[in-house]
């Protein structure tokens, strides 16, 4: 008889015996030990579930109960209670290998969750041994390959300071979005933004070429791109064909030598009428799962941003409806889930499959997913999806 995955319970108390119950048909529960190092409890186990109890609400626990997981290159499932609040609004926040579900989810959802994390173990774990080879190998370069190694750490976090902090919450439009650079800095760059309070602006842009050229192009992006104008005592709206060509001419403008080209895509959601207003440049088409499990690419023309100055490009429209959900993504997310022999699912029909599933669920499943095919752990380009669930 196979032997079943082992789960680390990490909290003060025993683990309860609704959570015994909820998993008792695929997981065998260990509770952590005080009087032994964490990392060797960790190290054995195929995921943890760490349950602060009465720290829930306490930032500094919580955030040692992490750095002790990440350490350790685990990965776990933080159960919250819903009240606590700053619990929730910092780990929103922060970038981890965890993942996060209410203490009163239901134990279909628990198991769901606990499926992803597990599928998540190996990619971290190899990722962590490439980490510590990538360090021996800058030891023995001397301080030149370490003073590298700092700019570009430096450099990653300056760009990711350009990106939004918190996914704003506009009406019944909720977002999440998974972010990949192929290394420490990325060519794709995304906002999520409240334009007032009835619409909220989206996009992803991805600069052809990898590399520090590329990632300094996406900050160009942020600043350049215009989503909404002063008039007068007022404002208005910039339409998504609108803010392509002003971004078009702005790139042309600068004339650059290298990494002149990119591509976006562009979206405006009134949620007050659940209209959703689009145009792309030169960019993967994105897609909408209706709440019935239909899917469709959501067309429009235009060409690539920084080639020609007075490329034309055109907005569409489509109506929304509760349950529907939006992707918009760049290249590396279809090469990296795209089937070579062209037998397999779509895009789209891979992305109607998590209908039903929390956006969260689904981007934690595509990477798993990703990072299990070989060479996942070495993607060949940046990832980056948004995605928009009408509720």
């Amino acid at each position: 008889m196979k032997s079943r995955a082992r789960l680390l319970w990490l909290g003060k108390s025993p683990a309860p015996a609704w959570v015994r119950k909820a998993v008792a048909d695929r997981w065998d529960v260990v509770n952590s030990r005080s009087d032994e190092p964490l990392a060797g409890q960790l190290a054995s186990v195929a995921v943890a579930v760490a349950c602060p109890n009465g720290e829930a609400d306490d930032p500094h626990e919580i955030e040692k109960l992490l750095a002790a997981v990440d350490r350790a290159s685990a990965v776990a499932l933080v159960l919250l209670p819903p009240d606590a609040k700053v619990a929730w609004g910092v780990l929103g926040r922060r970038v981890g290998n965890f993942v996060l579900a209410r203490q009163d989810a239901e134990p279909a959802e628990i198991l769901a969750k606990l499926d992803a994390a597990a599928a998540l173990q190996p990619a971290f774990r190899n990722l962590q041994a490439e980490l510590a080879d990538a360090r021996n190998i800058g030891e023995s370069a001397g301080g030149q390959l370490k003073e590298l190694d700092e700019e570009m750490r430096l450099a990653a976090r300056l760009q990711r300071d350009f990106l939004p902090r918190r996914l704003p919450e506009v009406g019944s439009a909720r977002f999440s979005v998974l972010y990949r650079p192929l290394g420490w800095v990325s060519g794709d760059i995304y906002d999520v933004a409240r334009l007032d309070e009835t619409h909220v602006g989206f996009y992803v842009a991805d600069a052809v070429g990898h590399g520090m050229p590329a990632a300094l192009l996406t900050m160009f992006i942020k600043r350049a791109f215009e989503t909404k104008r002063i008039v007068g005592n007022s404002y208005e709206i910039v339409p998504p064909d609108v803010s392509l060509q002003q971004l078009n001419a702005a790139i042309c403008e600068q004339n650059l030598s290298s990494c002149q080209f990119c591509t976006a895509a562009y979206c405006v959601l009134d949620v007050s009428t659940l209209r959703l207003t689009y145009a792309r440049a030169g960019h993967p088409e994105p897609i909408l799962i209706r709440a019935d499990g239909s899917a469709k690419s959501l067309a429009s023309p235009g060409s690539l941003l920084g080639v020609f100055p007075d490329e034309p490009y055109t907005s569409a429209s489509v109506d929304l409806a509760q349950g529907d959900r939006v992707v918009l993504f760049t290249d590396g997310l279809e090469d990296a889930l795209g089937d070579p022999t062209g037998q397999g699912q779509s895009l789209p029909e891979r992305l109607a499959g998590f209908r039903g599933r929390p956006r969260e669920e689904m981007l934690l499943q595509l990477t798993a997913w990703i990072d299990q095919r070989p060479g996942g752990i070495r993607a060949a380009d940046d990832i980056t999806a948004v995605v928009l669930d009408v509720g």
